[in-house]
């Protein structure tokens, strides 16, 4: 027995307010499409759509991409992620659902029953169960608040059991944001998570608990490659994007190609350097690629230049940080370096600076410099006979100018 399981497909996400940007995450699904040819059935946990209120367009793409499962004969079970998920009692998945393009699983207000979906009474409302001949699929839409009170319903019945959730497990969640603990999960052969947008993997309790990450490049921090310039060029690949094949309970992940995304961080002192870097990482790039660059330098960013040199891109986004100057620390020395004992008297006396401590510092300084009262009332009288005659010279000479002399 074999499943395909999906997770965040994000149909209609014009990423960067770019509409052909949707077209690539259509694109994205049909390739898992065709890779899905021999499987018995398909899970897709949560985050079909990227808004809840898709488009017609991005309806039209879900109606037909599903419909080849259709036509397949193979039942789709789903779950609503926190995208897709409406605050209303109808959302995107009830029309398919209506189409028979998929099973909705999950807490539902009325009872439903059908080939491959049955409900059971819970807490005032129906759980709809998936069942595919002797698989067991039990699956619960997004919540954020109190996993606890609805957790405990999700309870499996068969030993081929599937439990699919839409949450981040913090044991598995690469920042402090969760819904759940592995703590906190019922028993089930196989854990059918969606939320989180990186392939992983990992067994709780002998069962397998995959992500299988989303089909797309949902974000900068999910790039095709991670090119750093700084002293030196560094390039490093990014998570790959697909799906996971499960066969007799055992997944492995299968990777679609996807436009590359392109995550670029160029740090320089000088402008002149990051046209110089800039230039030499454009020969690493392709003409299809979406560029989101980074630039951190000291001088402003000549943003009409930069964007000449990145228009052989399909796409591009400049971001600029100014980075501060780094000032170089010099030591202050110290009074007894920087002062003479003499000066650091002096000072010592000044600090409360009344007048005694002014009459304490001049006979200090006068007793230093040998100025005796004699020698002080000598100056004094000189300067007064020099400002005399200086007056005189004054007088005279303007009396003479007066008299035209």
């Amino acid at each position: 027995m074999r499943f395909a399981h999906l997770a965040d497909i994000h149909l209609g996400y014009e990423q960067y307010n770019l509409p052909w940007r949707a077209e690539d995450f259509s694109k994205a699904f049909r390739d898992v499409v065709e890779k899905c040819k021999d499987v018995d059935f398909v899970l897709i946990a949560g985050d079909l759509f990227h808004r809840s209120s898709p488009n017609p367009k991005t309806l039209k793409d879900a109606v037909e991409i599903l419909w080849t499962f259709k036509d397949r004969e193979v039942p789709v079970f789903a779950i609503e992620g926190n995208h897709d998920r409406s605050g209303r009692e109808v959302s995107a998945y009830h029309l398919l659902e209506k189409l028979d393009l998929l099973n909705l699983l999950g807490f539902r207000r009325d009872r439903i029953e059908s080939e491959y979906v049955s409900s059971e009474k819970v807490d005032g409302v129906y759980l709809a169960k998936g069942f595919y001949k002797d698989f067991e699929i039990v699956g619960c839409g997004y919540i954020r608040w109190k996993t606890d009170k609805y957790l405990k319903f999700l309870k499996t019945s068969s030993n081929r059991s599937i439990l699919m959730l839409h949450q981040a497990v913090k044991e598995l969640s690469d920042d402090t944001s969760f819904e759940i603990t592995l703590d906190d999960l019922p028993e089930a052969k196989y854990y059918a998570m969606g939320h989180i947008h990186d392939f992983k993997k990992i067994k709780v309790d002998g069962s397998y608990l995959v992500y299988p990450g989303s089909i797309e490049r949902c974000d900068s921090k999910e790039a095709t490659i991670f090119i750093e310039y700084d002293e030196n060029l560094i390039v490093r690949e990014g998570a790959k994007k697909g799906f996971v094949l499960v066969e007799n309970f055992e997944p492995t992940f299968l990777e679609i190609d996807t436009r590359r995304l392109v995550n670029l961080k160029i740090s320089a002192k000088k402008y002149s350097e990051i046209e110089e870097k800039l230039t030499d990482v454009l020969k690493l790039l392709k003409s299809d690629d979406v560029v989101i660059v980074k630039f951190l330098s000291e001088e402003e960013l000549n943003v009409k230049k930069v964007s000449q040199l990145l228009s052989t891109v399909k796409h591009y986004e400049i971001r600029f940080e100014k980075i501060k100057k780094v000032l170089e620390y010099k030591s202050v020395p110290k009074e007894d370096e920087f002062f003479t004992d003499f000066e650091t008297k002096i000072l010592e006396v000044l600090k409360d600076y009344d007048d005694l401590s002014r009459r304490t510092a001049v006979e200090l300084i006068r007793s230093y410099f040998g100025i005796s009262d004699k020698k002080l009332l000598d100056e004094k009288e000189e300067k007064k006979v020099e400002k005399r005659e200086e007056v005189k010279k004054k007088v005279k000479r303007t009396l003479f100018d007066f008299l035209g002399d």
